[in-house]
């Protein structure tokens, strides 16, 4: 009797998910087939699955994805056409499931008019759905004797090797610690003399008190004042240094002025990326120092060394769209600089940002498959975007004598250990790999 959910994919693009479903249903009772866990080496990899296929196959789990659903895929495209050989006996024997936003219109012939279950939103509820069509096949279950705790050590075995993939090669990594050049003089100033002013022109400040803390220099703060204003100027560097017990200025007692010139200097990394065109998206789940600066619906950059320009937002889907974004704070150690973090961030079609709730599942389906190489060059381009191509971008909160200049690269390091990206593994076989 036919007993097997044979599991069709994309190797190794869509590996993770394959091992990742194959060991549910094997929790569930199951039994399963998937070339991750059950192709040997040293075999004849078709011959096996052909065989399983047309043999032992209740039902065919076919992952639809951008990578299984391209034409290049000969691997994919024999085994959905052996499947759909079976299916003229058995026409419910292909199951397709959605991983990814490939369209709806790029599916395969075979599947093209079959109903798919969509597991591209949350792989939880796409299992439940699942496993309830299953059941109302009557797929049967089958008498394992192997224990839960051997399915479960199998998967995490294989998440092991698909993501931890070493090399003694050397390599350099590049950190998300970006060097900066601070505004060499700080100024303190009477608030009552120059906020309102500051805040007309949108200008980062730092109110503590009576006083105001702001990297706008006296001559453009007394111009725009009408008269000559009183301040206190003092290095920005030595001051983020050392000035970390109560001291008086202007009068005003200030407990520690090194925190407050830090939280100006982060401020102006935000005005930095705004004035650059970028949007701002506060999260409801974190502090409002640590804005989100998102890039609009279609930007995209093409840095120095690359031959194409980087897509830096796109469409998400069919009605929405995503967005890179970062954010940014300053720290002293290991080394002076501005450690950068990446985000993505989503709109419906008519590029109003999704309730908090919707960005954090679309985060979880986008950027599930983006491995560190993506997140790297997709950061470093927007650094350069900000730049636009120059080795440092520069953000003045007055004149450009006293302005900050952020570097478009980061700090990186060399390495006598490499890895290996996981769509890049050689799995089993290598003819298999290139399906």
């Amino acid at each position: 009797m036919k007993d097997t959910i044979f599991i069709s994919h994309a190797t190794p693009d869509d590996n993770v998910f394959a091992t990742w479903l194959a060991t549910k249903l094997e929790l569930f009772g199951y039994k399963v087939w998937v070339d991750v866990n059950d192709l040997g080496p040293s075999v004849d990899f078709w011959d096996t699955i052909n065989r399983t296929i047309r043999e032992e196959t209740i039902k065919f789990v076919f992952v639809t994805s951008k990578s299984s659903c391209d034409s290049s895929r000969d691997g994919v495209k024999k085994e959905l056409a052996v499947a759909d050989k079976m299916r003229r006996v058995n026409p419910n024997f292909i199951v397709p499931v959605r991983v990814d936003d490939v369209s709806y219109s790029d599916l395969p012939v075979e599947i093209l008019r079959l109903n798919v279950i969509d597991f591209s939103n949350d792989w939880a509820d796409g299992l439940n759905e699942l496993v309830k069509y299953l059941r109302k096949e009557d797929v049967p279950l089958v008498n394992n004797t192997q224990s839960s705790q051997f399915y479960i050590d199998r998967w995490n075995s294989s998440q092991s090797a698909l993501r931890s993939v070493l090399t003694d090669d050397l390599n350099e990594y590049c950190s998300n610690l970006f060097p900066v050049e601070l505004p060499e003089r700080v100024y303190i100033y009477h608030a009552n003399e120059v906020e309102d002013i500051l805040n007309e022109r949108h200008i980062p400040l730092k109110k503590n008190k009576s006083v105001v803390i702001t990297f706008v220099c006296n001559n453009c703060m007394s111009s725009w004042a009408g008269r000559d204003l009183d301040c206190i100027i003092l290095n920005t560097t030595e001051s983020i240094e050392k000035c970390l017990e109560p001291q008086s200025y202007l009068g005003e007692t200030i407990d520690n002025l090194s925190r407050d010139i830090i939280s100006l200097v982060n401020w102006s990394v935000g005005e930095y990326f705004y004035s650059r065109g970028l949007r701002k998206y506060k999260p409801s789940n974190q502090r409002t120092s640590r804005n989100v600066y998102y890039f609009t619906h279609g930007e995209k950059f093409k840095r120095a060394n690359t031959k194409r320009a980087k897509v830096l937002s796109g469409k998400y889907k069919t009605t929405k769209h995503w967005h890179f974004g970062v954010s940014a704070f300053y720290v002293q150690y290991p080394a002076p600089g501005i450690i950068v973090k990446w985000h993505l961030v989503f709109s419906d079609d008519n590029y109003k940002l999704l309730p908090d709730s919707s960005q954090i599942s679309a985060r979880r389906s986008k950027g599930r498959l983006m491995f560190n190489k993506e997140w790297k060059e997709l950061l470093q381009t927007s650094m350069s975007f900000c730049s636009q191509g120059a080795d440092y971008g520069c953000y003045c909160s007055c004149c450009e004598g006293n302005a900050l200049y952020i570097a478009s690269n980061a700090y990186s390091f060399i390495s006598d250990k490499s890895y290996v990206e996981p769509y890049v593994y050689k799995t089993v076989n290598e003819e298999f790999v290139d399906e």
